[in-house]
């Protein structure tokens, strides 16, 4: 099979196990729903992908990749350090917000298999500490924020990705959105307020 035929294949068992992980979560969804959702045979999806786990983490992963795309996209759209941060919190948020109900129904699969979870996370946040470090220099280079220590900029782009981190998982348990988007421009205030003293 050619490259782009296997590379569609894989995006249609992937869209379709995703939409079966949203309806049933991860532990009722059998490879062989995916199979039949997806049009294929079993033998088929065992070609691609050796278990559920595999394709859950194929899932996983490509979710990040488009957060990640779609944030950078709105970050390159503006043109301050002030905004770019601010956009990435926003843009970030509001994608939380649409896919809370699959991560509502994925709750109890992402709990028990939270470590897991986590370390396919940490490749996610490499870039997005890499994104707001970026940003902080622009700001930095453009005289928007204050001088300080290039081995600061790596502290305080970590401390905001960890920062943001801890306000999604809180958004997503409470279900606090509603009162989030108002409270992010408060907290982007005070954020510049310290990024500029």
């Amino acid at each position: 099979m050619s490259d782009n035929k296997d590379e569609a294949i894989r995006s249609d068992i992937l869209n379709e196990a995703q939409k079966l992980f949203g309806h049933f979560g991860l532990a009722k969804t059998t490879m062989e729903d995916i199979a039949k959702a997806a049009g294929k045979g079993k033998s088929t999806l065992y070609y691609y992908y050796k278990s559920k786990d595999e394709i859950f983490d194929a899932v996983v992963i490509r979710e990040m990749e488009e957060v990640f795309r779609i944030v950078k996209q709105e970050v390159d759209k503006v043109e301050t350090a002030e905004e770019k941060l601010k956009v990435f919190f926003l843009t970030k948020f509001n994608i939380v917000q649409g896919r809370a109900n699959l991560w509502t129904i994925l709750r109890g699969d992402i709990e028990a298999n939270l470590h897991h979870i986590m370390d396919l996370h940490r490749r996610y946040e490499l870039k997005e500490l890499s994104l707001v470090r970026n940003i902080l220099k622009f700001g930095l280079g453009n005289g928007e924020f204050a001088h300080y220590a290039a081995e600061d900029v790596d502290a305080v782009a970590f401390g905001l990705v960890c920062a943001f981190r801890g306000l999604e998982v809180g958004l997503l348990v409470e279900n606090k959105f509603a009162d989030f988007e108002a409270r992010l421009g408060v907290i982007h205030g005070i954020l510049m307020q310290g990024l500029r003293a």
